[in-house]
């Protein structure tokens, strides 16, 4: 089987592209446009590590996953809007989400626990997004006005099925007869964004499994329950 190549996207305004891709190919390292998204790149040589590069350490480039970048860009903010994170470490999504709606835009990433906020805080610190803000609390509950947000991504705790060719054990962490706690979990999770999201605003649930359950289930949920619509 041949090697999963890995996706990666440019930090950096569109007119500085051609510069840090330059930077890149003097270490060595060769890519190809990933059609996600205008500034996401596909690794096609890697002759050192690419969080060793020059440009990984100047904070000009993320490495994520494609499927990692799907969930920001569907939501699709545009330039200026409000955004929350709701579940937001390590930051590869706010990060994204920050680049989407530019300087003029807020982003608001959340992170309960304080080991995973403080992860959050050093990615987002690295890339210089001065406008993506951070917050250390629970997001089952948040201290802010009904419809505050235009835009939301809530990709919840989840029992990760969806990875299980890189992590097998979640397949015995999160089997299941134990994944209830986390579909109660996620519909908390779920209230809470119905409730901050404006009128006409835009709402991304995501998750990284494969459990009807925590997937269409939910989608079902939010649709009878929550009064949301696709």
């Amino acid at each position: 089987m041949a090697p999963r190549r890995r996706s990666f996207r440019l930090v950096c305004p569109p007119g500085l592209t051609p510069r840090v891709e330059d930077l890149l190919s003097a270490q060595g390292f060769a890519f190809e446009p990933d059609p996600a998204w205008g500034l996401a790149r596909v690794l096609t040589a890697e002759p050192l590590a690419l969080g060793e590069s020059l440009a990984s350490v100047f904070g000009l480039l993320y490495i994520q996953d494609r499927s990692s970048m799907l969930p920001p860009l569907m939501l699709a903010p545009p330039a200026g809007a409000r955004v929350l994170d709701m579940c937001a470490s390590p930051g590869s999504k706010t990060g994204l989400l920050a680049q989407l709606t530019g300087p003029a835009g807020f982003v608001l990433g959340v992170e309960a626990s304080p080991k995973r906020l403080a992860t959050l805080r050093r990615n987002l610190e690295r890339l210089s997004l001065p406008w993506a803000a951070t917050a250390g609390a629970s997001s089952e509950s948040l201290p802010f006005p009904d419809a505050s947000f235009d835009h939301i991504l809530l990709d919840p705790p989840c029992s990760g099925w969806g990875t299980a060719d890189r992590k097998p054990e979640v397949l015995t962490l999160w089997t299941p007869d134990k994944v209830a706690p986390l579909v109660r979990l996620q519909r908390t999770l779920l209230r809470e964004a119905s409730r901050l999201l404006a009128p006409g605003g835009s709402l991304v649930y995501s998750t990284c499994t494969t459990n009807i359950d925590e997937n269409e289930g939910q989608v079902r949920y939010t649709l009878d329950e929550l009064g949301l619509h696709l």
